[in-house]
Formats: structure tokens, sequence, C-alpha cells
């Protein structure tokens, strides 16, 4: 007998006194205003940020206060606006160890907190480090202080990039020296700090042929997989793209080629990959191509759990845009099944630079709905440069990018392309303006705030130095989030969504919701990248008191794994956004 996903029950109106008082701190509205997240003495740079899980965003960077020695800073952003007054003001010290170290990395550690790793000189030569700041604001005291070693060796390592591993830990890879060239190494490092026994000392030797091999990029994609992509030269004078996949158990997956899957030889240079995953224990790949001269183009391509290129996509990339011009600098998200979309910066009407995207299906093709050459995020005047996505949690992505339509200083804009190819006509034409200070912003990151819109962050210089700030774009457009309360009885509002119970759970969890009238409501868990998991009310549904059991699968029947997720609830053009924790 088939196991029932959902159920909905009547409850007496006392219910309505359980629901507690949820009250947020509101986000800036003023573009030349935004959240200082750290103006501490001297200059924070490089910000890198995750999704708290629950709208919100942890954001770390590399930073200068103490001196000559640059250490890790990290800071909390709650989704209603405000620093978490849990964490110290202008952050929590990461690593304060008397050595430059630059270069974070972030990632989730599934329960509210992250871990950062960064490239650290206290050897002298570079090496990889990390550390865990749970979600109160403290540094784990399980890890060891300053952070837990990667990989220390006489030559450099740089380049660090990481990912969850699903299980409280996380998985790092980097650009490795020791053998006197550019290889790709890579290492785990378990939820209680302890670097994995089970994993060679100072690291696994992803890649070590001949050549220089660079720009490595990861992607969990499986519960005890990850695939890693990177240019590589060891044919010739010109990149190609390569990936292979590693194994939590600590070996290089035997089904991959040894040193990797070629992805694409074309001639001339491959550059700068960037890949998601297919959902499928596979990747989907995307990268700048030079194959056409001087002129560079956007190329992906698929590759399999199995470690094979993807027969239906073309040999050596599916076209992505090949418009006039140089298209440069692809970031890539999952769409909300096994494809991805694509941005990049695009010269196509010469001067100025603008801002395009693309949908990129596992079929091996582009999205037909979507226009050829991708769909405009921004065409405005000046130049859009460096873009950087978050999916909307509804198969698009919000894009936000570096934008000089001033003509005179750098400023953050954004914009939201929905799963159809529409640049979402609630937004502001040419993209919302999120920072437009009179001195410069640089270097912008960001997350979904799991409600179709986003939290960023980015290095801002309006203090004379160079500091940390955030703001919050909801799924319109707007700045900010509009403030949400829910009182007894649910005076004041008339959707009222009450915390899931038990939390966190094991087997299943209930949500308790209320409704005025007969109405249309949208249930659905999203995970921390703003995915949708499961779909459980979609559709018209009577007045008054309801609850919907969750078992904790996903729309495929599969149990999800561990982690952060949160459920929203959509009715009467309002939503509401509760935290869950699965624990197994």
């Amino acid at each position: 007998m088939r196991a029932i996903a959902s159920r909905r029950y009547t409850l007496p109106a006392a219910f309505l006194l359980l629901v507690p008082t949820v009250a947020f701190a509101a986000w800036p509205t003023d573009p030349t205003v935004n959240l200082p997240v750290c103006t501490a003495t001297q200059h924070q740079y490089a910000p890198v940020s995750v999704s708290d899980g629950a709208g919100g965003a942890i954001v770390a960077w590399y930073d200068y206060r103490l001196g000559s020695s640059a250490a890790i800073y990290a800071q909390h952003v709650l989704a209603g606006g405000g620093v978490d007054p849990a964490w110290p003001g202008d952050g929590r010290a990461i690593c304060t160890a008397n050595a430059l170290r630059q270069d974070p990395a972030i990632t989730t550690d599934g329960a509210g907190g992250a871990i950062v790793t960064w490239t650290d000189r206290r050897s002298t030569t570079s090496d990889i480090y990390a550390q865990r700041v749970l979600a109160s604001g403290v540094v784990d005291p399980a890890w060891p202080v300053d952070g837990t070693a990667l990989v220390i060796d006489l030559l450099d390592q740089s380049q660090a990039q990481i990912i969850a591993d699903g299980a409280g830990g996380a998985v790092v890879t980097w650009l490795d020296s020791r053998s006197g060239n550019a290889d790709i190494y890579a290492h785990h490092v378990l939820g209680n700090g302890v670097v994995d026994p089970a994993w060679p000392v100072n690291g696994r030797a992803v890649c070590f042929a001949a050549g220089a091999q660079e720009h490595p990029r990861i992607a969990m994609t499986g519960a005890s997989n990850a695939v890693i992509t990177w240019q590589d030269l060891r044919v010739g004078s010109s990149y190609d793209v390569y990936a292979q996949r590693v194994l939590l158990s600590g070996v290089v997956d035997p089904a991959w080629p040894g040193n990797g899957r070629l992805l694409c030889g074309a001639t001339n240079s491959q550059t700068g990959p960037v890949l998601a995953s297919d959902g499928a224990g596979g990747a989907i790949v995307a990268w700048e191509d030079y194959r056409a001269g001087f002129v560079a183009d956007v190329y992906a391509a698929h590759v399999s759990a199995g470690g094979a290129a993807d027969p239906s996509w073309p040999a050596n990339g599916l076209v992505v845009c090949n418009a006039a011009g140089d298209q440069r600098y692809p970031a890539i998200v999952r769409d909300a099944a096994n494809g991805a979309i694509v941005t990049w910066q695009d010269q196509r009407a010469g001067v100025p630079l603008d801002i395009y995207a693309q949908h990129v299906l596992v079929a091996g093709i582009v999205d037909g709905v979507w226009p050829a050459n991708g769909a405009a995020a921004c065409v405005a005047s000046g130049d859009q440069y460096t873009p950087s996505l978050a999916p909307d949690g509804s198969g698009g992505a919000v894009i936000a990018w570096i934008d000089y339509r001033s003509l005179v200083k750098a400023d953050i804009y954004a914009s939201r392309v929905r799963a159809n190819g529409i640049v979402d006509p609630a937004w502001p034409a040419g993209g919302a303006a999120i920072c437009t200070d009179a001195a410069d912003q640089y270097l912008v990151t960001l997350v979904s705030d799991g409600a179709g819109g986003a939290v960023l962050a980015w290095q801002d210089r309006r203090g004379g130095d160079d500091d940390i700030y955030a703001q919050r774009v909801n799924g319109s457009g707007v700045l900010g989030a509009p403030t949400a309360s829910v009182g007894p009885g649910g005076e004041g509002d008339p959707l009222a969504f009450a915390v899931p119970s038990p939390n966190p759970t094991r087997r299943t969890t209930a949500f308790r919701w209320t409704l005025p009238g007969a109405v249309n409501v949208r249930l659905v868990i999203r995970d921390t990248a703003g995915r949708t998991v499961r779909t459980l009310e979609d559709g018209m549904r009577a007045a008054g008191d309801h609850t919907t059991v969750w078992n904790l699968s996903d729309d495929r029947g599969r149990s999800v794994a561990p982690g952060v997720y949160f459920a929203r609830l959509e009715a009467l053009g309002l939503s509401r956004t509760q935290r869950i924790v699965v624990a197994r």
C-alpha cells in the first residue's frame, strides 16, 4: 500500500491561539542606504555568501582590521532585516592567526551555520584551511582554533572551492602546486572538524596530468559524491575543459577516466568553467569558449553520473550563446528540474556591455521558449558586467551584476528572469537598483531568499575604505521585505502559518494554517538553494483551519536528505515561510 504523502484536517478555532507572534525588523528600502554588515576599520574584501535556510544569509570575507595580517570574518544577515544580534557586531572572527589569508569560499553546514575555507600563509606558503561557524554565531568548539588544515605543503595551494557534503561536513577542492605543476586536489572535512581519515593526507589527487590544471569548481551531485570541473592545459597551448567525480569514501570514481573526462577539446581555448548538478549524479558545465577565434562565446556540456560526456549533446558542447562580440564570465545555477540557467556578460551591442541569460535543458538543447542567444536581463546604458545568480525557486533566477549606467561609478543592480525566459515585468526595466550610493560597489554575491527574491552582499567603498553591505530584494523587485506579523488568532494577518511540529523531525512534520475564505493555496517545500523539493498543496481550499502532513519525501517519492528545508505557504497574494530541520 502506497504511503500517503500529505493529509489535510480541520482543526478547532482554538488552534490559532497556538500560533506564535513572528516579527521582523525592516530592511532598508532606499538603494543609497542598505544594511551595513561590517564597517570595521581598514578594509574588508571579497564577500561570499550562503543561505541560512530561513531566508537570510551568512556572509564571509577577508579582513584587515587587525593590521597587515588578513583575518577571516563572517556575519549572519537575518531574513527580516538586520544582522543577527546573537553574532558579534562587525562579524564573528573565523581565523585571526598572524598570517596573510584571502579568497574565502563558503557553504552551508546544513543546520543554519556555515563552513568557510580559505587560502592561508601561516606556514609561509599558501595552504588550505576550513572552519565551521554555528547558527548561534559561535565558532564550533569541536574544530581547531583558527581552522582545520586540509593541506600543508612546501609549495602553494590556492583557488579553494567548497560544497556541503549533506552530513554537516564539506568537500573542498583547490589548485595544487606540490608537483611543480598546477594540479587539482580535493579533501573531505567532517562535521566535527576532523579531516576525513579515509582520504589521503593532504588530499586526493583529482587530476595530475601534464600541463596546468586551473580554476576548479565543485558541485555535490549525490549523497556520496561530488563533481569537479577545471580548465586544462595538458594538450598544446590552449585550454580544454575536463571534469572528474570524487566519492566521499576518498577515491576518484573508478567509472570515470583517470585524470578526468574531456568535455571540450575544441580548437583554441575554453576557460572559466562553472557547473551545476543535474540532480541525477552528473553535472552541466558551462564555459567561455574561443573556438571562433578571438571572440568569446558561451558553451555547455553534460557529464553523466557514469562519467560519460552525454552523447545526446553536441560533441565539444552545446552553443549557449554565439552572438556577435564577446560573451564572458558565465555563471550557472540548477533549474527546477535537471537543467540549468546560465548568465553572462555580453558585448553583442558593441559598447556598452549587457547581461543575458539562457536556459539549458538536460536533453542537450536550449529551451525553445527562451529567446535565441539568451534573454536580455539588462541592456541599460553604460557597462554591466560580472553577473552572478541565485534560483528563484520557481524555475527562474535572480541575476545581479556590477553596473556603470551612471558612467562615473560602480553600482549594484539585479533582475529576475522567469522560467519561461521572460524578464519579470514586475521588476523595473533594466533591473532593480540595489545599491546606488555615491561610492563604488564591487564583487556582489547573492543567495535565494526562498520567496522569489534574493539577499545580496557586496564590497562597498562609501566609508572611504572597503566595507561589506547587504540588501534584500523581494520577488517583485522591491527592496526590503514585507513585515510579517502572525499574532494570536491571526489578528492583523489573514494568512496564519504556525511553526511546524515536530521540528526537528525524523519521519513526518505537520504544517498548520488558516484561511479567511475559499482561495487558491500553494504550499511547497524548498531546499537551501531555493529549489522546490515537494509540492504539498496546490489548488482551491476552503475557509478555516487546515493541517498538512509532510512525510519527508520529494516529488518523486524519495526520502529527502538530512538538513535544513523551508515550507512556503502562498495565498491571497501573501506568503509565509517556516524553517524545518530534517534529522535522520
